[in-house]
């Protein structure tokens, strides 16, 4: 699994009185009975599937054009399948959506109550653009009691019963811990000045804590405000590389990531070179850059077990090369 601060949505400013929009989106505990019960049935079923592994049945019940791109639904039903073994679902909360006759461009969507403090504890709004007009479902189900817990989200489509038309399998936990976990570490490292642990600590607990990444509730817009305030120059964000010099050259960084394995929390950096032809020559690079970064910022080896540095070329080619930060996790 890699965290990646390219999930973070851009903070949202809610003001007095939202503009009536033809969308609306009914809560679990708005929507009608019935609507209830068949949309978290099917939900329930797609979980049922995919931990027996049964790509095909849940392909079956999707929506036509999910059925012609199903590869990322399947891979990630395999990927998971020894992580749901033991596990059961339960359903978080569940919402309908409808676009009205014609759907917004940005195809944003506000549930519950919202005011002048943004939006209620039970709120949440929904990003998803290029709908077509229609019905719609989210639901966000908790899977637990397997080797970690996860979130199943489904989005869901009216097209005379309820057809799949979104699925997202998220961890809940990294290293053993959940996002609170990381949003209080977040917060102690922003007290210390430890600008990068802090700022990589509140990702990790955003996407965490984000059951799907098209979602917004209060709590995920307050860690958005938070990280807000921590001022970094040299993490890529927003699609945006950044440079960094080190060994008497300047280096193109476009990706860092948080990369949680069963017993260490790794930090992964992302550069650009030429090619990665020459392996030897490639991989010396890779660990200087790894090298250099973790000596400018010694505060790493409080918040992480590794130090990742890939070259990667316009081919694909991807070498790394690894600066042990401290001991891994015992089991």
């Amino acid at each position: 699994m890699r965290i990646s601060t390219k999930l973070i949505p851009a903070l949202v400013v809610f003001l007095i009185g939202l503009p009536a929009l033809a969308q609306t989106c009914l809560g679990r505990d708005e929507m009608p009975a019935q609507s209830k019960s068949g949309i978290e049935s099917a939900a329930q079923q797609i979980y049922e599937q995919a931990a027996r592994g049964d790509a095909a049945a849940i392909r079956a019940n999707a929506i036509p054009s999910l059925q012609s791109s199903f590869n990322g639904v399947a891979g990630a039903v395999t990927d998971h399948k020894t992580a749901f073994a033991g596990a059961h679902a339960q359903v978080r909360t569940s919402f309908l959506l409808d676009t009205g006759a014609t759907p917004s461009a940005d195809g944003q969507f506000y549930c519950g109550v919202f005011g002048v403090n943004g939006m209620a504890a039970n709120g949440a709004e929904f990003a998803l653009p290029g709908l077509p007009a229609g019905k719609y479902a989210v639901v966000i189900q908790d899977i637990t009691g397997g080797k970690a817990p996860y979130a199943l989200g489904t989005v869901l489509q009216d097209v005379g019963g309820w057809k799949l038309a979104g699925f997202s399998i998220r961890p809940e936990s990294a290293i053993g811990h959940d996002g609170i976990w990381y949003l209080e570490r977040a917060r102690d490292y922003k007290k210390q000045g430890q600008s990068h642990n802090a700022w990589f600590y509140y990702t990790t607990s955003w996407d965490l804590m984000a059951p799907v990444t098209y979602m917004n509730t209060r709590l995920l817009s307050k860690i958005s405000q938070e990280l807000s305030d921590v001022k970094l120059n040299d993490v890529p964000s927003g699609g945006k590389p950044v440079t960094f010099s080190a060994n008497g050259k300047t280096y193109t960084i476009t990706e860092m990531n948080v990369f949680p394995t069963d017993k260490s929390l790794d930090l992964s950096l992302k550069y650009s070179v030429p090619s990665t032809a020459d392996f030897n020559a490639t991989i010396a690079d890779a660990q200087g850059l790894a090298k250099a970064f973790a000596a400018q910022y010694p505060e790493l080896k409080d918040a992480f077990t590794n130090l990742w540095a890939h070259a990667v070329d316009a081919n694909g080619g991807d070498v790394a090369g690894l600066v042990i930060l401290k001991p891994a996790a015992k089991p």
